[in-house]
């Protein structure tokens, strides 16, 4: 499996208060409607209160969310507009969530991070980065005090954001640039195609 790499990745814009010296956490509920979805559970309310409770000792709070939130959430919203949300993503200090989507984000912008639903253990990539790479951790839904437990876990631990970035290099080292062998597959296309066939390890060349 190959990832676009996001050895430049720098935040180049003003997205204060948001920023490394300001610690806090982003939370992501995903709305879990689509029929894909069907039978799969992930942060309700109560876990969510429960996480609320963890985390504002130690930072502020953020949620994203897809559906609609209780009162008592949506002061925490986040209102930025949706191009900006990976320069938040960049800064937190943990991430949690039940969004596939951006706990994959997360893991390969060195971010630690949780995802909490049932879709734990089905797919692929995120096992990858998961039990290879130690940049994610899945907790299924019929397991909340694994959840607390291991927010707690994390709060806890010393330069848990250097270690996440040192993995994150490891992982960069086995994975090819996708944009440096899309650009060029497509330059040179027939030929690169031919070449691919060929010599499927080609892409290599492109670390």
């Amino acid at each position: 499996m190959s990832y676009l790499h996001p050895n430049n990745f720098q935040p180049k814009e003003d997205v204060s208060p948001f920023s490394e010296t300001k610690p806090y956490f982003l939370l992501r509920f995903s709305k879990l409607s689509a029929h894909h979805d069907n039978y799969i559970k992930g942060i309700n309310n109560e876990i969510a209160q429960k996480l609320l409770e963890l985390l504002k000792p130690h930072g502020r709070i953020y949620i994203t969310s897809e559906r609609e939130l209780e009162p008592q959430f949506e002061k925490y919203r986040i209102n930025i507009d949706p191009h900006k949300m990976h320069h938040i993503l960049y800064y937190t200090d943990l991430f949690i969530g039940d969004s596939q989507s951006m706990a994959m984000e997360a893991a390969v912008l060195g971010i630690p991070g949780i995802r909490f639903n049932d879709f734990v253990g089905k797919i692929s990539v995120l096992n990858e980065l998961e039990n290879k790479y130690k940049l994610s951790i899945g907790i299924k839904s019929s397991e909340p005090d694994k959840l607390f437990n291991k927010v707690k876990e994390l709060l806890s631990e010393k330069n848990i954001k250097q270690k996440w970035q040192a993995r994150k290099e490891k992982l960069l080292k086995n994975k090819i640039n996708v944009a440096d062998f899309l650009v060029w597959f497509i330059e040179n296309y027939p030929v690169s195609a031919k070449i691919m066939k060929q010599t499927p390890d080609y892409q290599y060349k492109f670390k």
